[in-house]
């Protein structure tokens, strides 16, 4: 009997170590690389294939398409020779995969060890998570100072990211801060900068000012600026269609208004093909069911032509477009109104991050001038692991603001 407990057991621990094993193997298969930033609303890795993402600017690291192990050993290796983009990459590994142990920590270690070599995007990619607390601790003074050292490096996204860090400030002068930043950046044509800025428009009611700037955002490679459209389309479709039935409906049971209304839409081409003819049919019908205003815009048409010819003078009628008032139009044109649902800003900030034009910062001085750049800000030990205490990043040495007029630092 004693024999064949003792062989249970052993058989039980047998089991148990294959248990234990088939467990870590699944654990180790789930640690994948993340995919190229497709598309400007940023998503996390995920665990089907992807193509290799394009070699970082200056060195022929590249991240291999089967996302193993194996491949983020070698980055990480690279990453501790001192291979800048090695650095990079591997800081925004841990970035998009915030899901991993101590990955806030990591991101920030590997981005700050690139931006201390001079790699304008590790400056702005750390210089965000520092400024919104990304990954650990808010810094904001120091997230600003990498932020316009990226900007002084002639990266586009710098002011961008910078103007979504104030964001996160409180206080009216940080809102107008971010406001001026956001819209330097969207002039700058930043396509990330043009949907958020085009979604503060259309929040405001600007949907003229708004369709454009999505437009334009579209056209960028903006993903989520042609789903805004998209559904601002679609909604404007239905309403319009919607609004014409209402109307027609009015207008055959002889509404003056309506039948006013008509006759604008059809003179203007507004929601209705432009037609001076049905204009003038609606003024008339309008003018008989006692509109003084469609009596007029009738006077109006013919005075510079014979009300009892067919001929239409379409120079005149279209001068005369301009002087209807939108305001007499029940639907407001200029003001529609937004759709039900909220627009969509960008979601990752940092997705093309790797795909911006690189630059690296101006040759370091002759011999005889300073030696050190006192505008780039070190990377201390308590910045790269910034779960500790620390004193005010502001005071370190060598932290001060770049001389940028429209990325001046605020205090918080």
């Amino acid at each position: 009997m004693s024999r064949l407990a003792a062989t249970g057991r052993r058989a039980g621990l047998v089991a148990l170590t294959g248990s234990l094993l088939l467990h870590a193997c699944a654990s180790w298969a789930a640690i994948v690389l993340p995919s190229a930033g497709a598309g400007d609303a940023g998503t996390a890795a995920s665990s089907s294939a992807a193509p290799a993402a394009p070699a970082a600017p200056g060195s022929s690291i590249r991240v291999p398409a089967p996302r193993s192990d194996a491949s983020l050993q070698a980055l990480r290796r690279q990453a501790q020779e001192g291979e800048v983009s090695a650095q990079f990459e591997l800081g925004m590994y841990y970035y998009h995969n915030a899901g991993l142990p101590q990955a806030g920590a990591q991101a920030r270690q590997w981005l700050g060890q690139a931006a201390a070599q001079g790699d304008a995007r590790a400056m702005a990619a750390l210089g965000y998570m520092l400024g919104t607390g990304t990954g650990g601790v808010r810094d904001v003074p120091a997230g600003r100072q990498w932020l316009q050292r990226a900007a002084d490096a002639r990266l586009a996204k710098a002011t961008y990211l910078l103007s979504l860090v104030e964001r996160r400030v409180t206080g009216p002068r940080a809102m107008q801060q971010s406001r001026l930043l956001l819209e330097q950046a969207a002039r700058d044509g930043d396509a990330m900068a043009l949907n958020d800025l085009a979604v503060e428009r259309e929040l405001e009611g600007r949907m003229n000012e708004a369709k454009e700037l999505y437009a334009q955002a579209q056209a960028g490679g903006s993903q989520t600026a042609a789903q805004n459209l998209a559904r601002i389309a679609s909604y404007q479709r239905a309403s319009t269609s919607e609004q014409l039935g209402r109307l027609r409906a009015r207008a055959d049971e002889g509404n003056a208004n309506a039948l006013l209304e008509l006759a604008y839409r059809y003179h203007l081409g507004r929601g209705v093909q432009r037609n001076f003819a049905t204009a003038i049919q609606y003024y008339r019908r309008a003018a008989d069911a006692g509109s003084p205003k469609a009596r007029e815009f009738l006077a109006l048409i013919f005075s510079r032509s014979n009300e009892k010819q067919p001929v239409i003078d379409e120079a005149w009628m279209q001068e005369l477009a301009a002087r209807i008032n939108a305001v007499a139009l029940q639907v407001e044109e200029k003001h529609p109104s937004a759709p039900p649902d909220r627009p969509q800003r960008v979601a990752d900030p940092l997705a093309q991050l790797s795909q911006q034009p690189f630059a690296w910062p101006e040759p370091p001085a002759a011999d005889g001038d300073a030696a050190t750049d006192t505008n780039t800000p070190p990377l201390s030990q308590e910045q790269a692991l910034p779960n500790e205490e620390r004193p005010a990043p502001g005071h370190a040495q060598g932290m001060q603001p770049s001389n940028l007029s429209h990325n001046a630092p605020l205090t918080e």
